[in-house]
This record gives structure tokens, sequence and C-alpha cells, in this order.
């Protein structure tokens, strides 16, 4: 994509400084009366704050439509509309408060908050995403109401919402992919880093009107500050360290932020080192033969992540650009492979553990590059253009005895231009074209999906209109995708087979409608219905061969399987197509504040990973020498993907109750079922949830003691086992002290304090790798 002549454009175009001669001002209260501090005022121009008399004063261009956005966490936002011409306009506020913490989400097309949002969205920010921070951003967000973890053991771990998780998840990087192979399998790690997140979005439910293919199933977005959209006339950072006794864990995270008001600059980092993880007895369910006790082998990680940025704001827009460099080394847990030679090689193994190579490991580096710009009344009729672009180079090793046995490759390409059009009868919205390219490579002993070159390209709109206190919201994309994979060489008992893939090409359709309704104060009704469709991703289709990270032989969805034996047979497979329903009911004022969210999903043509029931080699003749009929992978149980109807729905359900001034309760529930229409169940579901939370608050205290119980899952897939609940204890205190230069935020968190044996079904590895046992993590913060 040439990129220059458009960045350049636009950062002529944002130092174009036009005429302020006209101004807003006024005081925002709540409704007892009480000025509010730090309330945002923003419009297409500007960002300013409320100073602490709940005064602002917004300075902007003469003779234009003004829309200004209202917001502050524990109120509800406003909106108002102003038509200028010159001088002084003075605009007072009262501001509800809202027991629902309501941040506005940057990941939906309009930026909208949380109570705004047809979609249901839940945002980590501030001091609770500090107590939530894990290794892993699958493990950070497990507790949020309708997600959860893959948890392929302490370093590798992706979100799973509403039963979907893999290529129908898409997590991004302020608005663009992270671009990295954790798509491909569950043991590869997400390359986002929640320690130096200002927050972290997730929006339940298909998001592929704004991200395409990869968002049917739901988006998670970790938004920082590494480009500055608006001017930054302070330097503000943070420094935070903590140490965790169930890994050792070590983590260090800074970020620093400063500016003239003009051009603005952000540096963060972040360092992590733990050894093998605690657990509560051995890794294996059943052991059979002597492994370690008390500590999940080869779970060890070593990271390092570093990000700069660099910013110029005007009056006419902003642009900018970053670069973010991350480097990772972390052990495969439950990774076996096959060695003829066992006994032999036992000693050779143990010298090279002595030498710092033990286990399976992966080598990890990314390079990854993004460029933000936005223009200002760019066009007649269009009050704002923004444009985000971001380049990806990913590499990541698999190391066997120290050794590089499988290397994958992953070089991606995104842009998106965005126009917002000025009211047109009403109605305010935005149109815009977004693409990407993708070349994948895999070589090696387990390059199981073959090179593949994937582009998309597509054209979305999204209009919204206020009918009173009704909001309507309409949407659709149209996305043409296609994939080409190169040559696959696939190994079979009578010797090696050519395939040679047909490129797959599909063009995709998304539909939205969705509303909010405050249908009495205090009180939203939101309805969503969604049509989205998804082609197939690469491993989806062309995959061949032993997975032993999973223990699996994993078989692609153009292959034809006899017994153990497959053969491909080329041609198109047809797209998911989902039709999804989310009713959402809130309560945000008065003393009790919940919401309840029911969701429907009907998937034609749902792509799944189905156990055959085979085993490989399980065909071969009774008697054969196992010199001549030795194959790659023997003994693994076939997975294939496959296409068949499906159905998806449950339920997320949260509560909070306050217990007088320093005391309240908070609860919540969800549940996720998977079926087949055909009959059977949908693998790797997670069970009923259920949990609650006593929270304490006085003066710069705060404490919480919760717990967690997962329900038996007896819903099973064919040839998956069941598998049993669990209870999980966690608790957290920390105090805030300020100073004139700032302020420390000590913190103590303990999660499952009764030391409970934890294996999630939703884990490929439930059966050789539980959750870690009981952990302390003890932290301090200082920000300023």
């Amino acid at each position: 994509m040439k990129l220059a002549p458009l960045c350049l454009a636009l950062g002529a175009a944002g130092m174009a400084a036009p005429v302020w001669a006209a101004q807003v001002q006024g005081t925002i209260t709540d409704e007892q009366g009480n000025p509010i501090v730090g309330v945002e005022i923003q419009s297409a121009q500007k960002r300013i704050y409320t100073d602490q008399q709940g005064r602002y004063q917004l300075t902007v261009a003469d003779n234009q439509h003004l829309h200004l956005h209202f917001g502050a966490g524990a109120f509800v936002h406003q909106e108002r509309d102003l038509d200028l011409t010159t001088g002084t306009t003075t605009l007072d506020l009262v501001l509800r408060a809202s027991n629902i913490e309501n941040i506005t989400v940057t990941g939906t097309a309009l930026g909208r908050s949380v109570l705004e949002s047809a979609t249901p969205v839940t945002v980590l920010a501030d001091d609770k995403l500090l107590r939530a921070t894990e290794p892993t951003l699958g493990e950070t967000l497990a507790r949020e109401p309708g997600v959860q973890s893959s948890y392929f053991g302490p370093v590798a771990s992706r979100p799973i919402i509403r039963g979907m998780d893999g290529p129908r998840v898409k997590v991004l990087q302020n608005g663009l992919s992270v671009a990295d192979a954790s798509t491909l399998s569950a043991d590869h790690s997400v390359t986002a880093e929640a320690g130096t997140a200002r927050q972290i979005e997730i929006l339940r439910g298909p998001g592929t009107l704004l991200y395409g293919n990869g968002a049917i199933g739901g988006v998670v977005n970790v938004v920082d500050d590494r480009i500055a959209q608006h001017p930054v006339e302070a330097l503000s950072g943070n420094v935070d360290a903590r140490y965790g006794t169930g890994a050792d864990e070590r983590t260090l995270s800074t970020s620093l932020n400063g500016g003239n008001g003009t051009l603005a600059f952000h540096l963060d980092g972040n360092r992590r080192r733990t050894h093998d993880v605690d657990i509560p007895g051995y890794g294996e369910k059943a052991p059979d033969e002597p492994q370690p006790y008390g500590k999940l082998d080869n779970s060890d990680i070593k990271q390092d992540d570093a990000t700069a940025g660099l910013s110029y704001t005007g009056e006419g827009g902003f642009i900018g650009v970053s670069a973010n460099r991350l480097e990772s080394n972390y052990g495969i847990v439950g990774h076996e492979h096959e060695h003829e030679h066992e006994h032999e090689e036992e000693h050779e193994h143990e010298e090279h553990e002595e030498e710092g190579h033990p286990g399976v490991r992966i080598d990890l580096k990314k390079t990854h590059y993004q460029l933000l710009a936005g223009l200002n009344d760019p066009l007649a009729g269009f009050s704002r253009l923004s444009f985000a672009a971001a380049y990806t180079d990913y590499q990541h090793q698999e190391l066997e005895e120290g050794l590089a046995a499988t290397t994958f490759k992953n070089k991606a390409s995104e842009a998106r231009l965005s126009l917002y059009h000025k009211p047109l009868a009403e109605w305010q919205g935005v149109i815009g074209l977004h693409g990407s390219h993708r070349d994948f490579s895999a070589t090696g002993e387990e390059a199981i999906t073959p090179s593949s070159k994937t582009d998309s390209l597509a054209a979305f709109l999204v209009e919204e209109r206020q009918f009173g206190n009704l909001n309507l919201e309409l949407g659709a994309r149209v996305e043409h995708y296609q994939i080409k994979a190169d040559t696959i060489i696939l190994e079979g008992h009578d010797g090696d087979e050519l395939f040679s893939p047909e490129k797959q090409s599909d063009t995709n359709l998304s539909l939205s409608a969705g509303s909010v309704w405050e249908y009495r104060p205090g009180y939203t009704l939101g309805l969503a219905l969604t049509h989205a469709e998804r082609s197939a991703t690469a491993e989806e289709l062309y995959s061949y061969g032993p997975h032993l990270a999973t223990g699996t032989f994993e078989v692609g969805a153009l292959y034809h399987l006899h017994g153990d034996h497959a053969h491909p047979e080329d041609g198109s497979l047809s797209q998911e197509k989902a039709n999804n329903l989310d009713l959402t009911l809130r309560k945000f004022e008065g003393d009790w504040s919940w919401s309840l969210n029911l969701f429907y999903n009907e998937v034609d043509n749902y792509f799944y990973q189905r156990n055959t029931g085979t085993l490989v080699g399980e065909d071969e003749e009774e008697g054969a020498e196992e010199e001549e009929h030795h194959h790659h992978g023997e003994g693994l149980p076939i997975y294939q993907y496959s296409q068949a109807d499906a159905r998806l729905y449950g339920f997320e359900a949260a509560l909070n109750i306050p217990l007088g001034s320093d005391w309240s309760v908070d609860a919540f529930s969800d549940y996720t079922r998977g079926k087949l229409k055909d009959g059977g169940n949908l693998p790797r579901i997670s069970p009923l949830r259920l949990g609650l939370t006593l929270n304490y608050d006085w003066q710069d205290w705060h404490g919480e003691l919760g717990a967690v119980r997962y329900a038996r899952q007896d819903k099973v897939a064919d040839f998956e086992s069941e598998s049993a609940g669990y209870t999980l204890v966690d608790a957290s205190v920390s105090y805030r002290y300020f100073t004139t230069a700032g302020d420390v935020l000590f913190y103590l968190k303990g999660t499952n304090l009764t030391d409970r044996e934890a294996r999630p079904h939703t884990s490929f590895l439930k059966d050789k790798a539980p959750l870690p046992g009981r952990n302390l993590t003890l932290g301090v913060r200082y920000a300023f």
C-alpha cells in the first residue's frame, strides 16, 4: 500500500490553522448541584476537561455546526448539537450518576459509551485493569462475563467469547490487528500486552462491520497511548513493579508521555520473568510415569516489550507513528515428541537441560508499526477523516533441545480509511474502506499448515439517529476475501503426495441493526440483530499432519477421510453464515445496578474440529513390521475441520448491591450452550459460572474477597471427556498514597487461595495442565 502521499497530505492539512473566533463555555454539575471534576468534553477538533469547579471553555472556529460529547466514568454521557456564529455561547449541563462505569469504547464505529452500545461491551481500565492483569491476555480477561480462556498453560492463553475462539475472535491493538500466529494454535501466545494498556475493550457478539472476517465471534481491543490524538502539554507517566510467589514472577512496566502542545511523544516498556508455575499436585490428571509434584514443568517465560510513538497535533488534525518490539521465550507445556529411542536419549536430554534448553520452547520476535491520522472538516459535509495503518513482521521458532525445529513467519499489512459525515436528516455516521494482506509461512517438522497469502478488501457504512429516548444504529459491510496456498507435501503410508490447492475466494456480507431505548429513567433496553459471514482460514482448509502441542493429528476441511487415510478434494467450501440476536437490559441509576444479556446465535456451515474417533496407524495390517509402516504422528487421534449447522445461545448477568457507605457486593453469572443442529455438542464449550465478590472502600483503601464457581461440564462432544466443577477463591487489598509529585498505589492480590485443582473445559491441556495453584502478588504503582 502506498501510504506516503496520503500521510503527507494529512500532515499538511493538520498544520493548516483555521481562525478561532467562537467559544463554548459552561459549568457541569451532578443532580445535587456539586461540580464534577474531569468531565471530558470532546468535539471533532479538540478534547478538554472540566476544572475543580466543574467549569470548561472550548474555543472553536466560528460559523459551524458543533457536535459535542460530555462524558465521565461515573455519569451518563450527554451529547449536544450547536450551530455557532461568533462570540461566546454558554452551555451548562447536569449529568446523571451511573452505577455502571460508563467508559467510551474506542472500538465501536462511532465511539459510543458502554451504556450507549447496543452490542454488549465490557471495559477494563484503571485500578480494575491493574488488579486483573496476568501474564497472558486470556487470563487477564478470563473472569469477565461471557469471556473464558483457552489456557494452554500460564504462558499461552487466548480469549474465548461465548464459546468462540481462534479465528473468530479478533484481538486488536488500538483498533488494528495484532497480526500474530495465535489463531493457528492454542500454544501460540497473543502478542498484546495488558501491562502497558490504558484500557481493554471486550465486544461480545459479531464485530464484523468494522473488523471483518476474524471478528464474527467478538473483539478484544487493547488500547494504549502510543499515538496522541489530542494536544499533550505536560509530562505524565507511571511505573509498576510486581512480584508473584506462584511462579517467582518479576514484572516491571513503565510508561511516559510528554509534549509541548504540538509535538507529543510516548515511551513504554514491559519486562517479565517467571519460573515454572506452582500447581496443586501433578500436571497429569492421571500420571502413569514419574513427574514433578507441585510444579508445572516447562511453564516459565522471559519476555521484553518496548514501544515508542511520536505525534503531531495541529488545529486541523493529527498524525502519528509508533514502533513496537516484542521478544519472548517460553516453554510449551505438555508438548510431546516422538523418540524412537527414548531410553537411549534420556541421558542426552538431561545434558541439554543442564545447558539451559529444557523441553520444547517458543522463541518469538515481533516488530509492529502503526500510523494513525485524523483530519477535521476534510470535505464539505464531512466532520472528520481518520486513517489507520499497520505493518507487522512476526516470527517464532519452536525449539527442541535448543535447536529450531519449526519456524513460523507472518508479515501482515492493514489500512482503514473512515469518513464521518455531518448530520444528514438527523442521521450521523461513517463510511469507510478497510484492506489487509497477510503473507504466512511455516517450515520444519510441525509445519502442518502450508504457506499462504490472504487478502481482503472491504467497504462499510454505519449510520445512527436519535429518536427521543431511543437510539437507532444501522450498518453494512461488503468484503472480498481470498486465500492462495502453496503446494502441500502430504506424507502418507504409501509415500508422499503433492497437493496444489486452488485459490479460495468469497464475498462476505455483514448487516446489523441495533437500538438502545431508555424506556424509563435509569433503565435501558438494547437490541442488536446481526447477519455476519466468514470465510475459512488457511489452517481450517489445508492443515495436515501431527500437531504434537495439542496431541492431535489435524486434517483440514479440504480432505476426504477414509479411516486414517486422507485425500485432498479441491474446491470451494461454503461460508459460515451467522444470524445473531442480542437482548440487553440494564439498570444503572439508584442504589442497585444490574445488567442482563441474552444471546442466540444460529450459524450455518460452522467450522469446528471434530474428533473422528480414529487414531493414526490403526488401519495398518496386524503383524506388519513397524519399520515398514511407520507414519509420523502414529497413535495420535485424528481431528478434522468439519462444517455443520450450529446454535450457540446463553446469557451474561451482573449485579451490584451497596451495603451501606463502605461495603458492596458484586455478582455475575454466564452460560454458553453450543449444539449441532443435527444432534451432538460443540467441543470445549465453557460450563455455567457463578461469581460473588464482597468489596470494601474506605478513604484510600480498597479490599475484595470473591469466589467463582465453575459447574461440571457434562454436555460434551463425541469422544470428549467431561470436566469436573471447581471453585476458585481470590482476594485483594490496595492503598493509594497521594503526594505532590504523584500518587503511589500499593496492592496485594491472592488467587486460588484454597490451592484448588482446576482444569478448565476450554483448554486442550485440561488433563495435562491445571490452572496455577495459590499465588500472592505484591505490587506498587507510581503515577504522575
